[in-house]
């Protein structure tokens, strides 16, 4: 939301400025010609401000590993998911998240719909330090892979064992940093097809376990619509909140256990 008033504010004095240089007489044209150049300024400052990120993110080595989060590049890509959410005419309703405990380290799984799934999470947990788990081509994604990257997102090689397992243990290590929540979609990819649960990668909630920290089980609906109806209709998705396993309750389940009962809990938001 900030950026966008920054730019809206910048187009306003530009379409002001300009308007009174080219057409100095108060007129008819004077003032049709302020949202033209309003329009024009907010496009121009709107490409300049990506091209921006583009050039800062050609100066991260994303193959570097970052021992913690940088709190810049994590703001900038907050508030730009936050403006692109805006402009794509997104509207999010939230349920539940009064549930969550934001003061403290928490693992949340969600269903897997749509690459704008984590735009979401990071919208309404905003203010909260959340770091995904993300397949390795995520990173090489132009701009959003390097800030991801900085922002202390971490990437798992599902094809290698040991590798998976270093990336694990570096989620709990960041879990039990106590400033942290970890993000992860247990069906490991998108789901494209009907609506539905792909299996579960049960690997992910030893985390939770080996962390000691409680499950936070969200649902997300509607996010697979946003592509195509991208700033020409408005999307509505629904976030729910299904339930919060405390870490007690966590870390007396096996891993199988905890993906049954997640699981149990999202299929009941689908009915």
């Amino acid at each position: 939301m900030t950026i966008l008033i920054i730019l809206l504010f910048l187009s306003a004095v530009c379409a002001v400025f300009f308007s009174v240089v080219l057409a100095p007489c108060t007129t008819w044209w004077f003032v049709l010609r302020i949202p033209l150049f309003f329009a024009g300024a907010f496009l121009a400052l709107l490409i300049l401000y990506f091209l921006i990120l583009f050039l800062i993110s050609l100066c991260v080595n994303v193959k570097k590993p970052v021992k913690r989060a940088h709190h810049g590049f994590r703001r900038v890509l907050v508030e730009t998911v936050d403006l692109i959410l805006l402009l794509g005419r997104v509207r999010i309703r939230e349920t539940g998240l009064e549930k969550v405990d934001r003061t403290k380290p928490f693992l949340l799984v969600a269903n897997h719909r749509s690459n704008f799934d984590p735009f979401v999470a990071l919208k309404l947990f905003k203010g909260t330090e959340i770091v995904y788990i993300c397949k390795p081509s995520i990173f090489r994604i132009p701009i959003a892979g390097a800030f991801a990257h900085m922002s202390g997102f971490l990437s798992i090689n599902r094809e290698d064992n040991r590798e998976g397992l270093k990336t694990i243990l570096r989620a709990v290590d960041i879990l039990k940093d106590e400033q942290t929540a970890v993000a992860v979609y247990p069906e490991g990819t998108r789901n494209k097809a009907e609506p539905g649960l792909l299996p579960f990668r049960a690997g992910a909630f030893a985390m939770a376990r080996r962390a000691h920290v409680p499950v936070v089980v969200a649902f997300t609906k509607h996010t697979e619509d946003i592509a195509h109806r991208f700033f020409l209709h408005r999307t509505v998705v629904d976030f729910t909140v299904a339930d919060v396993l405390p870490a007690e309750q966590v870390e007396q389940m096996q891993t199988h256990e905890i993906s049954d009962a997640v699981r149990e809990r999202m299929e009941s938001c689908m009915k």
